[in-house]
């Protein structure tokens, strides 16, 4: 019985952490003013198969499979956003349609940590992409695009970059928040070093 519990509470404390995700995405709330503890994010994800020469097209995800990425607040003693008293947002984004986002975050370092497919064990990966939010600032982190293999083979996996994709991107934000895209300034989100094993 003792064995049971032990495999059990690692399952509950993670179900409990999701459980207590915030959505990235505000830009469907009234945003206040920032105030000198608030700044302001904008960007996107996109995820887009990436089809390999010869490939059919019916191996393609159905457009309506949804990719979770999760972001954590990444303050300097807890840069991997494990502990539990630590904000924890999730953004949802469906397979080929960019998902922008708008999001009001107390000041400081946050990491958009992973990705993962519909919830699924071992579909998704780590991006470990860090930005910042600095009180009184509207900053544009740029589009996170991820390219998934709709066949996974040995040694070939995802990709990810970051792009610019502010004029897209602020021109549809500002028909919701004007004043936001027009004091939005470039700081793109940085792969952040992983340390050596």
């Amino acid at each position: 019985m003792q064995h049971r519990t032990r495999l059990w509470a690692p399952i509950g404390i993670a179900l409990s952490i999701v459980s207590c995700s915030t959505s990235f995405d505000m830009s469907g709330e009234r945003l206040t003013p920032l105030g000198p503890e608030w700044g302001v994010v904008i960007g996107s994800v996109l995820v887009k198969p990436s089809k390999a020469s010869g490939e059919d097209d019916r191996r393609r995800d159905p457009a309506d499979v949804t990719y979770q990425f999760d972001i954590v607040q990444s303050p300097p003693g807890d840069p991997d956003g494990e502990s539990p008293y630590g904000e924890r947002y999730r953004l949802d984004a469906k397979t080929g349609e960019e998902r922008i986002f708008i999001s009001r975050l107390r000041s400081g370092r946050y990491l958009m940590k992973t990705f993962s497919k519909d919830n699924m064990m071992g579909i998704g990966g780590d991006l470990y992409l860090l930005f910042d939010s600095m009180a009184g600032e509207v900053r544009y982190i740029g589009r996170v695009l991820v390219e998934i293999p709709q066949r996974v083979s040995r040694g070939k996996g995802y990709r990810f970059t970051v792009e610019n994709a502010r004029e897209s991107t602020l021109a549809q934000v500002s028909h919701d928040h004007p004043d936001l895209a027009q004091r939005a300034v470039d700081v793109p989100m940085r792969a952040r070093e992983r340390p050596e094993p």
